[in-house]
């Protein structure tokens, strides 16, 4: 595959059984002009997987790493390095991942638009540090079954004049929908009680 689309842009392996760490990285090798990939559930899946990945892959503008359960917060921190032009990320479902990666994150790529958290470790201080830096660009945030607070919340759609897309599943007890799209009229929040308070 490799040597018959050396010029490819595109690709999605994720879920692919039996793919080793040193396949994915010969195979990146050879993806220079990668613009989106996707890996999402690779048991192989490793920190220097995605070093090599933003090393060799320097188009990079879409990364799917969700549940991928050996990325930790070094992922984030060598796709702020290598990859600060990134526009979508996945790391839903990667328990490791804290408000160090975040933060890593939120101070590089500044240029995010799209970004899934969601089953995370992610907490207050990633949220802050979104709202903060990831404010021009950022319209979509899934933030599901994250530790985050009300404040935190309302911060972030307070910024974030672009936010369009807010998942907050497993936090519908102490999130006001109504509150939040006061604050952000653009924004459409998704939770588990979103159904009973738009009708």
């Amino acid at each position: 595959m490799t040597e018959a689309s050396p010029n490819m842009e595109v690709l999605n392996i994720g879920k692919i059984p039996k793919l080793s760490n040193q396949c994915l990285i010969q195979m990146m090798s050879s993806f220079k002009r990668l613009t989106s990939l996707n890996l999402a559930g690779l048991f192989a899946v490793r920190d220097q997987t995605v070093h090599h990945i933003v090393k060799q892959c320097p188009k990079l503008l879409s990364l799917t790493l969700s549940f991928c359960p050996h990325i930790t917060d070094v992922s984030l921190i060598e796709i702020s390095t290598y990859s600060p032009s990134i526009r979508n990320l996945d790391v839903s479902g990667c328990r490791a991942i804290t408000d160090r990666g975040v933060q890593a994150i939120a101070m590089s790529c500044i240029c995010l638009q799209e970004l899934d958290l969601s089953l995370t470790s992610t907490g207050n201080r990633g949220v802050y540090l979104l709202a903060n830096y990831c404010y021009r660009n950022l319209h979509t945030v899934k933030l599901s079954f994250c530790w985050v607070s009300p404040d935190a919340v309302r911060k972030l759609c307070k910024h974030c004049k672009g936010l369009k897309l807010l998942h907050l599943y497993g936090c519908c007890d102490v999130y006001k929908i109504k509150e939040l799209q006061e604050i952000n009229k653009n924004v459409k929040v998704k939770c588990d009680c979103s159904d009973k308070q738009e009708t």
